[in-house]
């Protein structure tokens, strides 16, 4: 039985099957406005809509070098103003739709210290007016992930949502692949000639092509095991040929690790199988990463593999890294005031290292951006948030029978995204696809520990 008027995520955990009511704030809203179909589809519009942004961007098959300064910058007018109409819509809908209650949950100990650290390094940044434009557009995709979630009133429509957000992704790319292969393919590029041919679809990166379409094949698993079978599979395999196309060995092999792990929460019946097994492959997958900078043993074993003992260069910047964090260890460099900036292109061109880091974006591990940016202090608030909690959450969640399918789905996101983290980086990355999907299974695990979901999926495709 479908419940109108309440969102997915409704009925408190600690009161049974009870549901509070919709309280809209605005004061324009009368009662009987809109009708309850029209609301529902209302809610399922901007949630699916604002899926479908959060993974396709306001400037698709725009190619972006990872080597060139200006990758990544924020100041694209598109995506500026347009995420804002994008906030300003989420906002609105949070408003006049959404459950008190939910809202009020995201007061926790985390989230309001996240809040504080950044606003500590917006007090001290060099580039205040920078700064401000980085954090409102990564506040502004925050809020639109929390809207994807919190909107849908019943699990139904919440995977509607999630078919249509990553149904819309998969068709743009494919198409493009279609019409316009020399968008949705790399071409020949003098720092990065090996990507030639590789799929990156609407992407601008293939590194960003390859864990997108990992995560929407978990978006295809997740409809399978809830019943849409022959929906998920489709969405899962044209995910995962994707996936083998964009040439990255590395995501292609977290994926289905991530799957494995999660896969031992229902065959044991206890989440913390689950959780041990994520510790252990972080640890893991540090040795196989990090590791290759002190042993060459390791080293040996990884070039054996993956063909590449260097992660394409990437231990240059691991190792430069190291060797910067212990100069600004506690409160770090301040938020994006490391690689783009006079601490690194200052230096010397290091004509011996593989890769000239004065031109990168990030160092390419999530872990030792975040200290470098950060410092302990900073970086240990952020790290539980993303994390620590979402496991702590997740184990909650599943005490709730109904709410294991989802908190399976999000879960392996996160163990995804833990293990991809140490190799790329981008925590607090503004709009870029992928921490928007990692803030998604952050709010989505967030409300299914502390709330039940309204209804189960139908068995039907």
């Amino acid at each position: 039985m479908r419940h109108a008027l309440t969102p997915p995520l409704a009925a408190p955990a600690n009161r049974g099957n009870a549901r509070p009511v919709l309280q809209p704030t605005l004061w324009f809203w009368r009662p009987g406005l809109l009708n309850p179909n029209a609301l529902r589809l209302t809610r399922l519009m901007i949630s699916g809509l604002g899926l479908a942004l959060m993974l396709i961007s306001l400037r698709p098959f725009a190619a972006e070098s990872p080597f060139d300064p200006a990758s990544g910058d924020s100041g694209d007018k598109l995506n500026q103003f347009g995420f804002l109409a994008a906030g300003a819509i989420s906002l609105l809908a949070l408003m006049c739709l959404a459950n008190r209650q939910a809202l009020k949950s995201l007061l926790t100990p985390g989230f309001v210290l996240l809040l504080l650290v950044l606003g500590y390094h917006y007090l001290k940044t060099p580039d205040p007016d920078a700064l401000l434009r980085a954090l409102i557009l990564t506040l502004i995709g925050m809020l639109i992930a929390f809207t994807v979630i919190v909107l849908p009133e019943s699990e139904t429509d919440l995977a509607t949502a999630l078919l249509l957000g990553g149904g819309a992704a998969l068709a743009l790319s494919y198409s493009g692949l279609v019409l316009s292969p020399d968008l949705a393919k790399h071409g020949y590029d003098a720092y990065e000639p090996q990507h030639s041919g590789l799929w990156r679809g609407h992407f601008s990166h293939k590194n960003i092509a390859g864990p997108v379409m990992c995560v929407i094949a978990i978006f295809g698993i997740y409809l399978m095991r809830s019943g849409r079978r022959l929906a998920g599979f489709t969405m899962f395999a044209a995910a995962a040929v994707f996936v083998m196309q964009t040439g990255s060995k590395t995501t292609a092999g977290f994926f289905p690790v991530a799957v494995l792990i999660v896969s031992l929460a229902p065959l044991f019946g206890r989440a913390g199988f689950a959780i041990f097994a994520t510790f252990a492959a972080m640890i893991g997958v540090a040795v196989l990463t990090l590791g290759t900078l002190y042993s060459q043993e390791i080293a040996h074993l990884v070039g054996d593999v993956l063909g590449d003992d260097t992660y394409t260069g990437r231990t240059t910047l691991w190792e430069f890294s190291l060797l910067k964090i212990p100069e600004e260890p506690w409160l770090g460099y301040g938020l994006h005031n490391f690689w783009m900036s006079e601490n690194v292109l200052g230096l010397d061109k290091p004509f011996e290292a593989a890769w000239d880091y004065r031109n990168i974006v990030h160092g390419h591990n999530n872990y030792l951006d975040i200290i470098l940016n950060l410092g302990v202090i900073g970086g240990g608030v952020l790290f539980w948030v993303l994390f620590i909690a979402p496991m702590v959450n997740y184990a909650r969640a599943r005490r709730k029978p109904g709410n294991r399918r989802l908190a399976d789905m999000f879960f392996t996101i996160i163990v995804f995204l833990s293990l991809l983290s140490f190799i790329e980086t981008f925590f607090l990355a503004r709009n870029d696809p992928i921490w928007l999907i990692h803030a998604l299974a952050v709010f989505g695990l967030h409300l299914l520990a502390r709330f039940r979901i309204s209804d189960p999926l139908p068995r039907s495709l």
